[in-house]
């Protein structure tokens, strides 16, 4: 994992200085900034895999052509011994620009992994982005000069107008707790580059196309046969558990809470490793069922585990913290408001001591495990259509999209089930859960790796209809489950029967101890005029979702992206 920065057109080196120094933390391990009369370009590095040293950008022998890259390409080898005109190649950016020699920009579709992308040329830019987002990439466009980064704090710190609030970004944070469209970000003027697809700048005109669609879910195919889908999970986790494990030069962890998606990653994961690895798993409660599970397992399978308490103080010192990495308005739309704050805090623990760690995101989009959203589809249309119509009276663009996809209509229940697939698998895994652990993972300089999104799990899980993830008698998750029935094993049985609680029950006390806080200190602030939530209060509930945003605001408009005092000691 890297950090990447830019400019094509008109500019000068101090503002990509600016833009690098915003991305510091996402690779400590070296840095650089290289020019050219078309542009210039940003980069710094989290050393995990190839030569070491500062290796980008990439540059053609004409000396016309520079790449740089944030992710892992996990095919590496594969594609290196592909091209075979060309001399040995030992690191990806130097791979991926020979591939685009060679291909022009179908090479993006031989990827496998997560990876964002830009390539600088005289004639243009282009930026390229993985097909989930589980990288970012951030762009906007000054002064007829097109600006690109890693994180949106980048683009702020040299951001020359006032900045904005996209009230249309804002209104679907307000109703989902995670922007819908796959394009904008939390502010006017700044975007994300699509996932699955590459944008290219030139003459003022920006151009975006797709390298590759996700299938969207449906009925009516054949249910799966046991053996051979148990055959398929074991060949397809070995394979992507060897490639990973192989793709890095340092001790690798584990996020563990004795889930079934977590607890299936961590025995394929050491069954194909040759050493020990180390689980971790955050609690702030001595009886959390989490910590108990994730200690049978990490038992079980034999790995070195490590346990952490929290509690409400802590989280209350990483709120701000939290909010800087997170870069965009936290809500309690259909997941919980503060549910990745634990990943946030967990990481720093991991972070101590390793580079790289396994987490299970896409696993529940993947295969069907929101229980309560798969089994009651019409509660979650009565929930969303709620919301929408609270968020500035209904007035919003996305109100248009919940009722008509979620109508008050119980003969609709199978069209909803069908687009809660779709928009978890959208934009639900990339602008919150994967948007939540690159962010916390590159905060404290290291690397979290979604085992579950490897390409060739992903597409094949994509092709199985809903019934073979969610049955009749709306049972969940089904193929995990009876996987790991079929083991024999009789922990992972009794796993396979627990209840998904999620990451925030790791602050099952801490929470409401973080919502006392914000009702303490929203009473505090109230005999203020000048607060920003007074003019967005028609986008926001609770006293909780109004106190972050003001934080948000402070850190993003006000502050424009820079470090407070008060986060320079969590380290």
């Amino acid at each position: 994992m890297c950090g990447i920065c830019g400019v094509f057109g008109k500019s000068d080196s101090s503002q990509t200085s600016s833009m690098l120094d915003a991305l510091l933390h996402r690779g400590p391990d070296g840095n650089k900034i290289s020019n050219s009369p078309w542009g210039y370009l940003g980069f710094c590095r989290l050393d995990i895999f190839g030569p070491p040293g500062v290796n980008q950008p990439a540059i053609s022998s004409d000396c016309k052509i520079a790449l740089i890259f944030n992710g892992e390409i996990y095919n590496f080898k594969e594609l290196a011994k592909s091209l075979t005109n060309i001399d040995e190649i030992l690191d990806e950016a130097s791979l991926i620009l020979e591939l685009y020699l060679t291909y022009g920009e179908s090479c993006f579709s031989k990827l496998k992994g997560m990876f964002a992308i830009a390539i600088l040329t005289p004639q243009e830019i282009i930026l390229a982005r993985d097909p989930l987002g589980i990288k970012p990439l951030v762009y906007c466009v000054q002064n007829g000069s097109l600006y690109f980064a890693s994180e949106i704090k980048a683009l702020l710190r040299i951001w020359r107008k006032s900045i904005e609030i996209d009230k249309d970004a804002l209104a679907e944070a307000a109703v989902f707790g995670f922007i819908f469209d796959m394009e904008k970000t939390m502010f006017k003027e700044i975007k994300q580059v699509p996932p699955g697809s590459y944008l290219c700048f030139n003459e003022n005109k920006i151009q975006l196309e797709k390298f590759s669609n996700l299938n969207p879910s449906f009925y009516g195919a054949e249910i799966w046969n046991l053996d051979d889908t148990e055959k398929k999970i074991v060949d397809l986790m070995d394979s992507a558990s060897r490639l990973y494990l192989n793709h890095s030069k340092h001790s690798q962890a584990i996020y563990l809470s004795g889930g079934i998606d977590s607890t299936l990653m961590t025995q394929f994961l050491q069954k194909n490793s040759d050493q020990k690895l180390d689980t971790f798993t955050l609690f702030d409660d001595g009886s959390s069922e989490d910590r108990h599970y994730a200690e049978k397992v990490a038992r079980e399978l034999g790995t070195n585990h490590q346990e952490f308490k929290t509690d409400g103080e802590e989280c209350i010192r990483f709120l701000d913290h939290y909010l800087y990495h997170y870069e965009s308005l936290v809500t309690d739309g259909i997941y919980n408001v503060l549910g990745s704050l634990a990943f946030h805090i967990l990481s720093h623990k991991i972070s101590k001591s390793h580079k790289v760690a396994y987490c299970g995101e896409g696993a529940d989009e993947l295969f069907g495990g929101y229980y309560w959203m798969h089994s009651h589809p019409l509660g979650l249309g009565d929930r969303l259509r709620a919301r929408s119509a609270a968020v500035n009276n209904g007035r919003t663009r996305i109100h248009e999209y919940i009722m008509e996809k979620f109508p008050d209509d119980d003969t609709k229940a199978s069209d909803m089930r069908r687009e809660i697939f779709d928009f978890l698998m959208g934009p639900g895994l990339t602008n919150c859960h994967l948007w939540s652990v690159d962010r916390s993972s590159s905060a404290f300089s290291f690397e979290a790796r979604p085992l579950y999104l490897f390409d060739d799990i992903r597409k094949w899980a994509l092709s199985l209809s809903i019934e073979n993830k969610v049955s009749n008698d709306l049972k969940t998750k089904l193929i995990l489950k009876e996987y790991a029935i079929s083991t024999g094993n009789p922990l992972l049985h009794e796993i396979s029967e627990r209840k998904k609680i999620g990451m925030p029950s790791a602050l099952s006390v801490s929470l409401n101890k973080l919502i006392s806080y914000s009702e303490k200190e929203f009473k505090n602030r109230q005999g203020k005029h000048d607060l920003p939530h007074k003019e967005y209060a028609a986008f926001l509930h609770t006293d909780l979702e109004k106190l972050l945003f003001d934080k948000f605001y402070q850190i993003f408009v006000i502050d424009r992206g820079k470090v407070s005092p008060n986060m320079e000691d969590i380290t």
